[in-house]
């Protein structure tokens, strides 16, 4: 058996605990992956998503779903301003352009 498939990662515990607040389950998993991307990349504790944002993170998507996803797209893909734009687009939110 893999040990590293037998460990309850920290990521996956945020999105089972995201889901069951009610947080949409795309959502979900986009913090799960910001939380993810922090760790394996290593980025600076500065950058959201350490494993200390978790609560953070669960709130944000609460108050705020639509600006959350984008803020999380932004995170993920910082140099993808396609993506970042259809995400603006089919949110609803304001355009940068």
């Amino acid at each position: 058996m893999n040990h590293k498939a037998a460990q309850n990662l920290y990521w996956d515990d945020w999105q089972r605990e995201a889901l069951a607040a009610g947080v949409a389950a795309a959502l979900a998993k986009l913090g799960m992956e910001v939380l993810q991307a922090h760790r394996k990349n290593r980025w600076p504790k500065e950058f959201l998503g350490s494993e200390d944002d978790g609560p953070h993170m669960l709130t944000m998507c609460l108050d705020d779903p639509a600006e959350t996803e984008l803020f999380f797209i932004e995170n993920l893909y910082p140099y993808d301003a396609a993506r970042i734009e259809a995400t603006r687009v089919r949110l609803g939110l304001p355009s940068n352009r």
